[in-house]
């Protein structure tokens, strides 16, 4: 519910011709990504937020080619920062097969990412996705439901959690950064405009979400199994 007041207002704001420098703007998404250290979901929901809006705030879509090209290098290194406050957070993950998932895929974007702003081929970003960003939000998301508990418990349940992050984002970078659209610029739906971002965003993420809740489901199967309380354990 925040995340749409939030697009709402800044929809709203950028409406009326608001807008910030460069300068400010880096300044607000370094900010926005440092409460993931204390808030892992809600901090990186506000980091994913502030980094969605900032292209509006620059007003970048008016500006010169020469400057979107700057903007998707700089962008990148903030989106950079923001992943890697949240790879700190999950050096501390007691689920040490996810753990080792998630720092793999961060380091694979990385040097994804690294590459790209060396060369400028786009085609880098979507060869190395972001994974990393679905794997963080599968596994706090697991966790605020079913804390303590291991997410994965074999090859099955890591390959079934790869999956789900991996394919709906390779989708979503070779929209961004081969076509260079998005998905609701290329296929309108019968729904409002203003709605169709966040539909398009919920399709992207229900597979990581159907997972999610299948090994929640798994969990409390396996702790009434044992003898547990999945009340209480779950």
């Amino acid at each position: 519910m925040l995340l749409i007041v939030g697009d709402r207002v800044a929809a709203t704001l950028t409406g009326y011709g608001w807008r910030m420098d460069q300068g400010a703007v880096i300044v607000v998404r370094v900010l926005a990504a440092l409460p993931t250290l204390r808030f892992p979901l809600e901090g990186f929901l506000l980091a994913l937020e502030v980094d969605k809006w900032d292209w509006y705030w620059l007003d970048a879509g008016s500006h010169s080619k020469e400057y979107q090209a700057l903007y998707q290098q700089w962008d990148k290194v903030l989106d950079l920062f923001a992943l890697g406050v949240a790879a700190f957070v999950a050096l501390r993950w007691r689920d040490r097969t996810m753990r080792t998932m998630a720092l793999v895929a961060f380091l694979l974007r990385a040097g994804g990412v690294g590459a790209f702003l060396l060369t400028e081929e786009r085609w880098l970003l979507v060869a190395f996705p972001n994974v990393f960003e679905t794997l963080f939000l599968m596994y706090v998301v697991f966790q605020v439901i079913a804390p303590g508990e291991p997410m994965l418990t074999g090859a099955a349940s890591a390959t079934m959690v790869f999956l789900a992050a991996l394919l709906p984002k390779l989708g979503e970078e070779y929209y961004l950064h081969m076509l260079e659209r998005r998905p609701w610029d290329a296929v309108n739906l019968p729904i409002p405009d203003a709605v169709e971002p966040q539909v398009w965003l919920a399709v992207v993420y229900l597979p990581a979400a159907v997972v999610v809740a299948l090994l929640v489901r798994r969990g409390r199967r396996l702790a009434v199994e044992h003898g547990r309380d999945p009340a209480v354990t779950l």
